[in-house]
């Protein structure tokens, strides 16, 4: 490097150290254009990159830094992060792993390895890793949320709050802390306390929580609804959304007007929930409205515990006409119908834990005294592959361009057995037999060491013994499925 180079570089460390990151951006490439083999020039402008969330020119930047000199255990660091925040954990792992050897001390490496471990359902594996990190860490907050975090996967609830509870003595609002501890107290069904403090997660960045920023009030409860205009917005997963809208009526019986946003794909589903006067999707112009509120703040909002959920189902009704033609695609009744939905969204965090692949279901679908139907729309390539050795499994994935298509296909089926996805929140809103496979570490609203739910009467829960071991699963369903065909008649 030459002399002007090295004061270029000298400038963009003074000016990020001063807080002006955008400064220290704009004078890197400078660096680079004059030197375009400087390694650790390359690695501060893919840092900045990855600190301002711009993924693509953070792993353009990180991968050539590292083709110059693939020493740089931060530059690994950074990749292997930037690649995780990109849902590319197995090549996330190998760069965290590299940085550690590289460099032993940097201790929020320990962290990151735990959390892409977390991520690729090792949460075991995760655990060193993770404990390591507390060990060597100088945020020792942030080291405890990270273990809650790998604990919770693990099922071992009490000590993950634990590790919440430590982190927030060192900082007792830190968001994060109060949101993971929620979310664990509610798998132990420690309502309302829990659901006040489920809302530190609006207090996250938007890119994690989901929230919307809307200049009008928050409603919380308190707030007089008599005469006024209120927003109930959805916020995280379309699951999530069939839930919790349980809770319009009750809003709009508080003498409000009620609007709803839903996701794509729900307005007609949702348009007749009772007390909506009107509902839209995301991206539509909405409307003047005095309040709002997300959908997840609404249990916190009505003091919701394990005895007061309103679990009054359905509250969604099928489209009769809608209904009447999925009645014709199926034609005559022959065989006690059972509609499948063993995967979800490939993009959701936890998918390689809820989701099975189709073989698993070999067990039922080779049975002779049921008729299998595809109740799901999305159906990964190996499983489309899979359908040929299953002949008599029928496939409705195409028909079902949205979720009142949907609906009056779950509704004409006698049960309905599915993993955690928006397809059983549907099923059980509409009051179907159904039998919910769950993994080792299940979504907090399933709760722990029970077969039932309180927010869906007709849904019958059935976990793995182990991790990954949806073996079992199919095994208790089969069982079960004997004995409930007899009952059924």
């Amino acid at each position: 490097m030459s002399v002007y180079t090295d004061v270029l570089l000298e400038a963009a460390f003074q000016a990020y150290g001063a807080g002006r990151a955008s400064e220290a951006e704009a004078i890197l490439p400078m660096v680079i254009g004059q030197c375009g083999n400087d390694g650790h020039a390359l690695y501060f402008l893919g840092h900045l990159y990855y600190l301002q969330g711009r993924l693509d020119d953070a792993g353009w930047a990180l991968t050539r830094a590292l083709g110059i000199n693939p020493n740089q255990a931060r530059a690994h660091n950074d990749l292997g992060e930037t690649l995780r925040a990109r849902g590319r954990n197995e090549d996330a792992l190998a760069h965290l792993e590299r940085a550690i050897v590289l460099e032993p001390s940097l201790a929020h490496a320990y962290g990151n390895l735990a959390a892409v471990l977390v991520a690729l359902d090792r949460p075991q594996d995760a655990l060193r890793w993770s404990q390591e990190s507390l060990h060597r860490a100088t945020d020792k907050a942030v080291a405890h949320c990270d273990l809650g975090s790998v604990f919770g996967r693990l099922g071992r609830t009490r000590e993950a709050i634990r590790q919440y509870d430590l982190a927030l003595e060192l900082q007792p609002g830190n968001p994060r802390a109060h949101y993971f501890r929620s979310l664990m107290r509610l798998t132990l069904g420690l309502m309302p306390d829990a659901w006040a403090e489920h809302e530190a997660r609006l207090a996250l960045p938007a890119s994690l929580s989901g929230a919307r920023g809307f200049a009008e009030t928050r409603w919380t409860g308190q707030e007089d609804l008599a005469g006024r205009t209120i927003l109930l917005h959805a916020e995280q997963g379309l699951g999530d959304t069939i839930q919790f809208v349980r809770y319009v009526p009750l809003v709009a019986a508080r003498g409000a007007t009620v609007l709803v946003e839903v996701q794509r794909g729900l307005r007609a589903l949702c348009a007749t929930i009772p007390g909506a006067a009107r509902v839209f999707e995301a991206g539509d112009p909405l409307p003047r409205f005095d309040l709002h509120c997300p959908l997840m703040s609404l249990p916190a909002a009505f003091g919701t515990d394990l005895g007061s959920i309103p679990a009054s189902v359905p509250y969604l009704p099928v489209d009769a006409s809608i209904h009447a033609d999925w009645s014709r695609t199926l034609g005559p009744w022959r065989k006690m119908r059972v509609g499948l939905a063993w995967s979800g969204s490939a993009q959701h965090a936890a998918d390689r834990n809820r989701s099975a692949s189709l073989e698993v279901l070999a067990p039922l679908l080779n049975r002779s005294d049921i008729d299998c139907h595809v109740i799901q729309r999305d159906v990964r390539e190996a499983d489309r592959q899979a359908m040929t050795k299953f002949p008599y499994l029928r496939d409705h994935s195409a028909g079902l361009t949205d979720f009142s298509q949907t609906a009056a296909l779950v509704a004409s089926m006698d049960l309905v057995i599915a993993v955690d996805t928006a397809v059983a929140h549907l099923a059980g809103i509409l009051n179907v037999p159904t039998w919910v496979m769950l993994a080792h570490s299940a979504d907090w609203r399933w709760m722990r060491d029970r077969d039932d739910s309180p927010w869906y009467p007709s849904l019958r829960l059935f976990r793995q013994k182990q991790r990954g071991d949806w073996a079992s699963v199919i095994e208790q369903v089969c069982a079960n499925l004997d004995q409930w065909a007899v009952r059924r008649g």
